[in-house]
């Protein structure tokens, strides 16, 4: 399902603006790195869209998500789970404080540590992001349909080389 569009988009009116105004401005690589900002935010507006009649926002469903793929117990510290969201240690904490409140997340300390705490998934909160989760990847999906199987490959290696340059190799 191979096409090539060579139809103006909003990237190239932002740029055409920008030769504009600044012509000495070398605004080149916004042609890959605005596409991939605008991209992300439609797909995090349509997860949000998903989420917004649960009162769910998408770092809430992060959240959740992440506990969830954490495997059983479905519990983390909240170091580890800041290392697997998107979110400062502020934002972090009003996330759990929100959650808790809803009783999605309970939190816990660890018997052998007083001083650490365990992030926990609850029933609650592992039907509500199981009921997510398939459809949240059929957007996924649903955002690369017009790339065939090699160029969504091609696709995830060039990224992925993006994604470990600017320093978000695996945890391990």
């Amino acid at each position: 399902m191979t096409t090539t569009s060579s139809r103006p988009d909003v990237i190239d009116t932002v740029l055409a603006d920008w030769r504009s105004a600044r012509p000495e401005t070398k605004a080149g690589a916004l042609h890959v790195v605005g596409r991939i900002l605008w991209l992300g935010r439609r797909y995090e507006e349509a997860v949000a869209q998903l989420l917004s009649e649960h009162h769910l926002s998408y770092s809430d469903y992060d959240v959740l998500a992440t506990l969830r793929r954490a495997g059983a117990p479905f519990e983390l510290t909240p170091t580890e789970l800041a290392k697997r969201v998107l979110l400062s240690s502020g934002g972090l904490t009003a996330c759990l404080r929100r959650l808790e409140s809803s009783d999605l997340v309970s939190r816990h300390g660890v018997p052998e540590d007083r001083r650490r705490l365990m992030a926990k998934l609850t029933p609650k909160g592992f039907d509500l992001v199981e009921s997510f989760i398939d459809q949240r990847f059929a957007l996924a999906d649903l955002a690369l349909v017009e790339l065939d199987r090699d160029e969504r490959d091609q696709m995830e290696a060039l990224l992925r080389r993006l994604v470990v340059s600017a320093g978000g190799e695996a945890l391990r």
